[in-house]
């Protein structure tokens, strides 16, 4: 009979245990022995150097954790805070390792920096769980969440202090933070994890077995192991293939394709597909996790591999309408029928995501519309384990339309991620809405260079209700966050699901027909069309009339100066002055003293603006606030302040400013002092800048310059 204690030993779990033993040396003896060789200056970082790589491993693969997060990203970001704080840290020990001998050689402070490594790799174990769907059920509710999130703050903080790190992060305000991004993700996990659906989550709130199962084949055919039963898809008699009861002009799609019936009645698609034997095991795995994937009731249903005539076929439902492509060019599509489609597209993604399956092609040719009306996503020919590199996809011009920027350069190089899906998303739903294909009238290098600029399709607003305004309203805002250019503030496949649920329960489906004969709905209605600008971030409210000023660049001001057309300068200077420009608030006085555009001056406000823009550094200013110090009224002339603004601008390359300050130098026009050796200095600089009135003087006095 086993002890309770080998029982104990073989329930701790692999990270544990990993943890335990990367976690020895944290007691006194095996810290003397570490530490007790040291001798010299400068050796006693040598035990510190692999713990320093240890921790910068952890961090990188921390960062890695984070960058793949599809929920609980606020709960992440408090937690990358003090990674981040950490790094500095560890970084800020290593450069300064001469001035920490003393704590490099306390056996304390060895210890309590393997207690440190121990709390990071809890914090990246933590944020690897709670990123994910599967990861987070291991907290079964959401107490166990908050309970090790704290923790884990009080651990880090503890061992930050141990080691003497300082962070800013350790006050009321951050703790405060803390607990709102806590409380946010976890109602927001709530709701989610309440109106996914049993194929994601079972009536015990935890993830479905089904979706278990998957994982595991999954990992079985990427890293097999010997002596293991092969993975294979399941297998129809042919003879349980029957011919329908009564045919219809589309039982035979192509050539490729063809209806027939099972035992069960259900209608079936028989799709030929030749095995090559050298891949005929790989295949064959795959196929069997795309059966495990008809759980979904929105993922189109393989059931098995049969013959046909001798011939090899894959068995799937048969969807009676085709593809969503093909239903969007013959119907118009219902807006509140839209709204129930985007959600149960989304849905099926969820189920892959949390397989970490990734899809690799999302757009309306790839979901079939069954009988019903109900979307299923299909077309798994490049879906595969979300660890591989994407493979060489012959069809890549055809998936550009769809494709997220960061792909764009070089698609066969740079990973796909879900990140990648979630703008191919986006792509899908701007389908969907408008019924067409993207960029139609683009081609493959217009389209590259548009979307890597930031640019995306137009939004067309269609105003024949409120209601539909407001469906595209709320639409249009679902699809400008997937369409985000950085994937960083790209929206998670959480936040996208749960505003189309929402939406979904505000305008539920009616008695009105889904599908419509096409150029009923929509063929004569008011079109207002939004172009998605460069940036691609936010799109305009179009419930309001909302507009935003528009400003004209202060180079295009100084432009339209040089070519006279003043009423143009005008408004571009006093616009820019609004923003504490400098030069605008030059440009605006320079006018005002001058009278342009409509003849008006003002003296004293340029007056002003000359020495708000000469204190600022600006030399032209600097050179008109001393002129405009003679003649503006009520200002007293101080010859002291005109030289000294003077000379600013005459020292900041001010041509007119060095001629001008040159000339009563050398003529004894300041003060009634002449000095030749200023003068001079000035007028040379003056004249080496090709000003004529300089090189006449220097010239008549015969001065080289």
């Amino acid at each position: 009979m086993p002890s309770n204690k080998d029982k104990e030993k073989r329930n701790i779990s692999q990270d544990d245990a990993s943890h335990k033993k990367d976690a020895s040396i944290s007691n006194p003896e095996s810290a003397r022995n570490a530490l007790g060789v040291l001798g010299v200056v400068g050796d006693a970082v040598q035990p510190y150097l692999p713990l320093f790589t240890i921790v910068t491993t952890i961090i990188t693969e921390i960062n890695n954790n984070y960058a793949n997060a599809k929920y609980n990203k606020n709960i992440c970001n408090s937690l990358m805070d003090r990674v981040n704080a950490a790094e500095f840290s560890i970084k800020n020990l290593e450069r300064r390792k001469n001035e920490n001998e003393k704590n490099f050689r306390d056996e304390g402070y060895f210890i309590a920096f393997h207690r440190f490594i121990e709390v990071m790799k809890n914090i990246k174990q933590f944020i690897a769980n709670v990123s994910t769907l599967s990861g987070f059920q291991k907290y079964f509710h959401a107490n166990s969440v908050k309970e090790k999130f704290e923790s884990l703050i009080i651990e880090f903080e503890s061992s930050m202090n141990d080691l003497h790190f300082t962070t800013n992060l350790h006050n009321e305000e951050q703790r405060k933070i803390d607990h709102e991004s806590l409380d946010s993700d976890l109602q927001e996990m709530a709701k989610f994890l309440n109106t996914i659906g049993e194929n994601v989550i079972d009536t015990n709130q935890q993830v479905n077995t089904v979706l278990t199962e998957i994982m595991i084949l999954k990992n079985q055919m990427v890293s097999p192991k010997p002596n293991t039963t092969p993975i294979t898809a399941n297998v129809i008699d042919p003879k349980d293939l029957k011919d329908p009861q009564v045919g219809r002009p589309d039982d035979r799609r192509g050539s490729t394709v063809v209806r027939k019936m099972l035992n069960n009645g259900d209608d079936v698609a028989c799709k030929n597909k030749q095995i090559v034997d050298a891949e005929g095991q790989k295949i064959k795995a795959h196929l069997a996790i795309l059966g495990k994937l008809k759980e979904s009731r929105n993922i189109l249903k393989f059931y098995g591999l049969s013959k046909i005539e001798d011939q090899n076929v894959m068995v799937f439902e048969w969807a009676d309408y085709g593809s969503l492509q093909e239903v969007y060019l013959k119907y118009d599509i219902g807006w509140r029928s839209k709204i129930q489609m985007a959600l149960d597209i989304c849905r099926a993604l969820v189920f892959l995501q949390t397989c970490d399956i990734l899809h690799h092609d999302i757009r309306c040719a790839n979901v079939m519309m069954t009988k019903q009306s109900v979307p299923k996503l299909s077309n798994f020919k490049y879906a595969r384990h979300n660890s591989q590199a994407t493979t060489d996809i012959k069809e890549i011009t055809n998936i550009l339309r769809w494709m997220a920027p960061e792909k764009m350069p070089d698609p066969k190089k740079v990973r796909y991620t879900f990140k990648c899906e979630i703008f191919s998303f986006g792509m899908l739903l701007w389908e969907l809405l408008f019924q067409k294909i993207p960029y139609k009238n683009k081609d493959m290098n217009q389209i590259k260079d548009h979307v890597l600029k930031g640019g995306r399709e137009n939004i067309d607003m269609n105003c024949s209700s409120q209601e539909t305004r407001t469906i595209q309203n709320k639409f249009f805002k679902i699809i400008i966050s997937a369409w985000q250019q950085d994937i960083n503030i790209r929206a998670s496949l959480m936040e996208i699901f749960l505003k189309l649920q929402k939406l979904a329960a505000n305008y539920p489906m009616d008695t009105s027909p889904t599908l419509n004969p096409h150029g009923t709905l929509y063929g004569s209605q008011k079109v207002e069309s939004i172009s998605i600008g460069t940036s691609a971030t936010e799109l305009p409210d179009p419930s309001q009339n909302f507009t935003l000023p528009t400003i004209i660049p202060l180079e295009e001001g100084i432009e339209a100066h040089k070519n006279k057309d003043h009423k143009k300068a005008w408004s571009c200077f006093n616009e820019n002055v609004k923003f504490n420009s400098k030069v605008a608030k030059y440009w605006m006085g320079y006018y005002l003293s001058e009278g342009l555009p409509d003849g008006k001056k003002d003296p004293v406000q340029a007056n002003l603006l000359f020495k708000e823009a000469a204190d600022d550094g600006i030399a032209d200013a600097q050179l008109h606030y001393a002129f405009s110090l003679f003649n503006t009224p009520g200002i007293k002339f101080d010859p002291k302040v005109f030289v000294s603004y003077l000379t600013k601008a005459a020292n900041g390359g001010n041509i007119s400013a060095q001629y001008n300050l040159g000339d009563m130098y050398f003529n004894g026009k300041i003060l009634g002092i002449k000095d030749i050796e200023s003068g001079t200095k000035f007028l040379k600089l003056a004249a080496l800048n090709n000003d004529p009135r300089s090189i006449k003087i220097l010239k008549d006095n015969k001065i080289d310059f």
